[in-house]
């Protein structure tokens, strides 16, 4: 009896004898470790030409991280503000001051009053009159009154001119104390003050021209 011939393999058969070579399965891995590799390379020219781009645009490649600030964080002032009390009461800005807190003498103190700084000026005024400088004492009632007005300014003219051991300071005072009468709209003591002037020659005839104001 003939033998049939074994029928050919058929395709999948070959197929499969062909992937089970190790030949086949080092190709394999060969080919997946390329792919994975020409991903990763791909992704990262891909990030490359991104950061180009934004740079091209005009920003920055990197952005530089600065710790946050905390919520209770005071930033500090880029210039210090320092009121200065002038006659008016107002307040100015001073970057830099130079206003000493004491003076020693009348011109130290008239420094004070013209830089604006009544109060001190005030207090030196006072110290060197309470040391024997009639004159001191004549100035702090006209800084006074450019600070706080006649109604204080009156009462130190009027205990200066009852001094009669001051001289011309009195007679100064005096002419002040009258003037301030006046403003403050007391007629009578302002006559009462500026009467007593009437017989002295270096001071009459401001008397009399603040004695007219009154008519």
């Amino acid at each position: 009896m003939a033998v049939a011939p074994n029928p050919s393999p058929s395709w999948l058969a070959r197929a499969g004898a062909w992937a089970r070579r190790p030949q086949t399965a080092m190709g394999a891995v060969f080919v997946m470790t390329a792919a994975s590799s020409a991903l990763v390379l791909a992704r990262k020219h891909h990030g490359a030409g991104a950061s180009l781009s934004v740079h091209e645009q005009g920003a920055p490649l990197a952005v530089a991280t600065e710790p946050e600030a905390s919520p209770g964080a005071v930033a500090e002032p880029s210039a210090e503000f320092v009121p200065t009390t002038t006659g008016t009461g107002s307040a100015r800005p001073q970057t830099n001051p130079t206003i000493p807190s004491a003076a020693s003498t009348i011109e130290e103190a008239l420094a004070l009053q013209q830089k604006g700084a009544i109060d001190p000026a005030i207090e030196a005024f006072r110290t060197l009159a309470e040391g024997g400088d009639p004159r001191a004492r004549y100035l702090q009632g006209r800084a006074e009154r450019e600070r706080y007005g006649c109604a204080r300014a009156r009462e130190t003219f009027a205990k200066l001119a009852v001094d009669s051991s001051v001289g011309a300071v009195a007679f100064d005072a005096r002419l002040e104390e009258g003037r301030c009468a006046r403003q403050l709209g007391d007629e009578e003591g302002a006559r009462r003050a500026l009467q007593t002037l009437l017989d002295v020659p270096s001071h009459r005839e401001r008397a009399l021209a603040e004695m007219r104001e009154l008519d």
